[in-house]
Formats: C-alpha cells, structure tokens, sequence
C-alpha cells in the first residue's frame, strides 16, 4: 500500500474551527471602532433576520396641589431595528504549487490579511451609521466653521459637545473621530491633551491620539474631510454568526479556495441624535 500524504489543505481543514477562533479574536482587535459603540450580539440568535430596540421619550415632573388630583402621564414607545442583512467575505484561490514553492506561510499570511480587511471593512460600515446624524431640528449636520478651508478648529468642536449636551449627553462619554487628513489640525489645537500625556494607569484605544474638552479622539482612514462626534448609544451593531474559516480543494485549478466571512448588521440609533458630523458640504 502506498504512502498517503499529509499537506496544507488537510492539517487546515483539520483546524476551522480553532482558525475561526483565532480570526473573530483578531477581527475585534484590529476593528478601531466597534468598541466605540454599542454591541447588541447577544440578541442577533439563530433565525432572527434583524432585531428591534425599543426607545421612548421620559416624564416630566410635576407639582402635586392640596386636594388636587395628579394627572397620570404616558410615554410612546418607538423602536430601532437592526437587520441583520450584511453578509461579508473574503476569499482567495491558491493553487498547490505556490502554495508548496512559497518561502512564507502563504495560507497563514493571506488568513491574517483577508481577517483585517475583514475589520477595516467593519469599522466602515460603522462610520457609514455616523454620519448618519439628524438632519432635523435640531440639526446635527453642520459645517466647518471656517468656509474657507476645511481643517477642524475648536470652535467646530465646540458646537458639536453644545448638540451633544442639548440631547442629555455627557461628552466625557463621547468620541471624536477624524481622517489623516484633520489629525495635524487637531494637533495644534492649545487645548487638545495628547495620549502620551493621560498617565500611565489610563488605557489608550487603538488609534486614539488624545482627548479634546473629556471626548476621545480616534483618528481612522475612514474618515475623510470630516469630523465625527458620538455616543456609544448613537449607533448598534450585531455579529450574527461570528468569522468563519472555510477551505475546499478545487481540483480543477488544482488549488484550494480559503473563505473567511461573517452576518452582521449596522443601524444608527434614535434618529441619529445621539452623533454630530462636520463637513464642508452636510
């Protein structure tokens, strides 16, 4: 009987489920901004298609006269729904011999590859909810201050935490988010605290160059010739079934096809009052 041979493809497929693991670790890792607001995977179980978030408005607090009955109040209730419609992948096809001639592990790198574009990919879908800010009244949608340039100032800072504020919001709370392209601006902002500047028992997120006036400031490539401001609340997303790791040999090609995706689903919250964007041209 001949010898049988052991290779990538099979010591692979023997270990999707440990490969899984490790790519939904590294995805939550490398995704900047999924900590940045809320995470409602616990509701996303099988067979939902999406999920509702009930919200309502508060009571107001009256006075109670001698003798004079108090009139009972109610609240409305509305909801948010996330629907769990994203279904995102990456795949590539390596044919055996490049796989077997390669002077790295090929399999490994382009797995650690495709699981951060993976989370690239999901910090996008997140800034795509935040600029989905209110366009009503009040308008959370505004301008730059300065019309003639689109770098950041503090003045523009400054409205945004009054729009916050405005809405029952602690700003010490918040995040801002900006591109490359605002981070130099930010910089030479007087009252802008550096990260290296926190203290050494305050932990510094991914990105995060600092604070301005108690909010957070990441800086992203998602952004671009804006600045986003945000609550946690503002935006919900749900992992519904978390990244998974698939291989199948194509003998055709005589290659093998690796996968790695995840169902998701990303919703700006209450009407988009809980973020403010500023742009040049809201």
């Amino acid at each position: 009987m001949a010898d049988a041979l052991m290779g990538v493809t099979e010591t692979t497929a023997n270990s999707h489920e440990e490969v899984s693991r490790l790519a939904q670790t590294f995805l939550i890792q490398q995704a900047k901004l999924a900590s940045t607001v809320t995470d409602y995977s616990f509701l996303a179980v099988p067979g939902a298609a999406s999920i509702a978030l009930p919200r309502s408005g508060g009571f107001t607090v009256g006075d109670k006269s001698e003798n004079t009955a108090v009139d009972a109040q109610v609240i409305t209730y509305a909801k948010d729904t996330i629907s769990l419609d994203q279904h995102r992948v990456v795949q590539f096809l390596l044919e055996d011999i490049a796989g077997v001639q390669s002077n790295v592990a090929v399999v490994q790198d382009a797995l650690m590859k495709a699981t951060a574009g993976l989370a690239l990919d999901m910090d996008n879908k997140i800034i795509a909810e935040l600029r989905l800010a209110s366009s009503s009244t009040p308008d959370h949608l505004i301008k730059f201050t300065d019309a003639t340039n689109e770098d950041i100032e503090l003045a523009d800072i400054l409205n945004a935490r009054e729009l916050l504020v405005t809405q029952n919001i602690d700003p010490r709370e918040c995040y801002m988010g900006v591109g490359a392209d605002q981070e130099r601006y930010m910089l030479a902002i007087d009252n802008f605290i550096s990260a290296e500047k926190y203290g050494s028992n305050e932990p510094i997120m991914q990105g995060e160059i600092g604070r301005v006036y108690g909010m957070k400031v990441l800086v992203h490539t998602g952004f671009s010739q804006e600045a986003c401001f945000w609550h946690p609340s503002a935006v919900g997303f749900a992992i519904q079934a978390g990244t998974r790791f698939q291989s199948q040999p194509d003998l055709a090609n005589l290659a093998t096809r690796y996968s790695l995706d995840y169902i998701a689903g990303f919703e700006v919250l209450d009407g988009g009052k809980r973020q403010v964007q500023i742009s040049e041209t809201p």
